[in-house]
């Protein structure tokens, strides 16, 4: 296969994956001299999709990517139906033994980010909107991505602490109007993301190890989480704007209902991503920023070629499948499903002879407790998901399953619903420190 340069790197990764395996990404990589996306797209590819979640006004609207020039002075983002304001407001703290309050300032780079989606990801996957940040700092850092915690004054624990510190500290406001179908005809509203924290605090007010959401907040979180994949937010976790564009085109993509795309311009995006500088200088960085978001994304097709910023229809980033004009159509021979490499172990094969796999059914919609059809799912949840309620799982499933409306062959659910149980399960320990 002679690979279009013209592409983002994600998807020559992607169709030389088709074509030729490993062998051929390797390759495909050494000539364009790119070991970091090659190893991104290699752990993506060979890695089970986690559910992660993010508020789609917080997909399209972004947090500074550096320290404001003045970051006690609240930060304010517009995109169409969505307005978006951060207030950092003081904390009491003391000082020289006297108390003091103190604003913080706003958050700004990865680290936030990164918090955020772990935050919002925890209370749709449990239903819950007090969220849990775990008993030990480090665990919880690991649990994020990073492996090595330092602790010294630039080590990635403390700068983490000051970005979740700051994350907490702060007043957030989200506005939105419920204008169009999807939406549930919401009116306008203002919400917070957190009205209080819960739990214990550390001295000087700092890192909660549990917060509340409010309840505007958390009832329109659940209706409006957009689907990411968690192994992706690690390969990412560093750049704030790879994050930025990721979690954009995560929430635009997928709604694109038009063959044609949807164009936008260059300030638009700026915009979209927060951005302030300049428009050929941000081209650049948004370009170079692409190669290694497709190569944790590859469904996401995207022209940034031209003048024009032009969105195409794209999968939700937990589908695995390469699907659409620019990778694979979905009627392709089996024979050109994407092989495994060799960075991870295999896993088990996916593939099942369709004359086997039976009716297109629904996934089951009651208590897994009761039937004789979730028998069968009620036995891997308490074998793969002891403690944990199976129908605890099974509401955490169809809330955040992406492909959960789809009928699939009753082979395909239990494939997966193990997966998601096996998943949840080890999440679930590594939150509650078991």
């Amino acid at each position: 296969m002679n690979s279009d340069s013209s592409k983002p790197i994600g998807h020559q990764y992607a169709l030389a994956m088709i074509d030729g395996g490993e062998e051929r990404v390797r390759s495909l990589a050494r000539a364009a001299g790119s070991q970091l996306t090659m190893d991104a797209f290699l752990r993506v590819h060979d890695e089970e999709p986690v559910p992660a979640f993010l508020h789609s006004a917080l997909c399209a609207m972004s947090l500074p990517t550096k320290r404001p020039k003045d970051e006690t002075q609240p930060i304010l983002r517009e995109d169409g139906k969505y307005a978006l304001a951060i207030n950092p407001r003081p904390v009491l703290q003391t000082v020289d033994g006297k108390p003091l309050l103190r604003s913080l300032g706003v958050p700004y780079g990865a680290y936030p980010r990164v918090a955020l989606i772990y935050l919002l990801s925890q209370a749709v996957s449990k239903r819950s909107r007090d969220v849990y940040l775990g008993r030990n700092f480090t665990e919880w850092m690991r649990r994020l991505g990073y492996q090595t915690v330092s602790y010294g004054p630039r080590g990635t624990a403390n700068r983490m602490r000051e970005q979740v510190d700051r994350l907490l500290a702060c007043e957030w406001q989200i506005r939105w109007d419920g204008t169009e179908a999807d939406d549930n005809a919401f009116a306008v509203r203002d919400v917070k993301i957190s009205n209080e924290y819960a739990g214990s605090l550390e001295k000087n007010g700092a890192f909660a190890r549990e917060i509340r959401m409010s309840e505007g907040f958390y009832a329109h979180l659940i209706d409006h989480a957009v689907p990411l994949n968690e192994v992706a937010i690690r390969e990412l976790k560093g750049t704030p704007t790879a994050l930025d564009l990721y979690t954009y085109l995560a929430y635009r993509l997928p709604r694109i209902a038009a063959d044609k795309g949807q164009t936008i311009s260059w300030d638009q995006l700026a915009r979209h991503l927060g951005n302030d500088a300049d428009s050929k200088r941000f081209r650049q960085t948004v370009r170079e920023t692409m190669q290694l978001v497709s190569a944790v994304y590859p469904n996401a097709n995207i022209d940034m070629s031209g003048r024009k910023v032009v969105l195409y229809p794209s999968p939700a980033p937990l589908e695995r499948k390469l699907v659409g004009p620019h990778l694979r159509l979905l009627g392709a021979p089996a024979a050109k499903e994407a092989p495994r490499s060799s960075v991870m172990p295999k896993a088990k094969t996916r593939k099942e002879e369709a004359a086997n796999e039976g009716p297109l059914l629904e996934f089951p919609n009651g208590s897994m407790s009761f039937g004789t059809r979730e028998a069968a799912y009620r036995k891997i949840g308490l074998d793969k998901g002891h403690p944990w309620s199976v129908d605890q799982m099974a509401d955490a499933f169809r809330a955040g399953f992406p492909g959960i409306s789809r009928k699939r062959s009753e082979t395909e659910w239990l494939r997966v619903w193990d997966a998601f149980v096996i998943s949840y399960a080890k999440r679930r320990g590594a939150a509650e420190g078991e």
